[in-house]
């Protein structure tokens, strides 16, 4: 992110966000329901995957459908941290019921994550889903 900035003419402030690998810019207004959350650092990462590996993440739930309206709400809220997304992942990859959709939101929650490790830890996205689904299931 580059910062927040201010359009001219307009009543409204921007969250500025330039791509690296495509040199693109992209405006997301500061009021918009888009969820943003800052990258994990190396320190962060490390102790967020310490933390699920030592956690017991298992829930009982009334229904499949009680069950993906809690995972869906722990990611997607407003105060989605790293930690929320990572025990989603292991939650549902313990799962011996799991359903398509489950293992959906799991796939992308895992692609979503591996890339943002592959980022901090500079490395390759393959790489980072092997080391993060090893780290969380141990």
């Amino acid at each position: 992110m580059i910062g927040v900035e201010h359009m001219p003419g307009l009543e409204r402030s921007f969250f500025t966000i330039e791509s690296m690998h495509q040199k693109m810019k992209n405006m997301i207004p500061t009021d918009s329901d888009i969820l943003i959350r800052k990258v994990a650092t190396k320190g962060s990462f490390n102790r967020s995957l310490d933390t699920i590996q030592k956690k017991d993440v298992k829930k009982e739930y009334d229904s499949r459908k009680d069950r993906i309206a809690n995972y869906q709400d722990r990611v997607r809220s407003n105060q989605v941290t790293l930690g929320n997304i990572l025990a989603v992942i292991k939650e549902i990859q313990l799962l011996k019921d799991k359903g398509a959709v489950e293992r959906q939101l799991m796939n992308e929650l895992l692609e979503t994550v591996s890339k943002e490790y592959a980022f901090v830890f500079e490395c390759e996205v393959d790489e980072a889903k092997k080391t993060i689904k090893k780290r969380i299931l141990q």
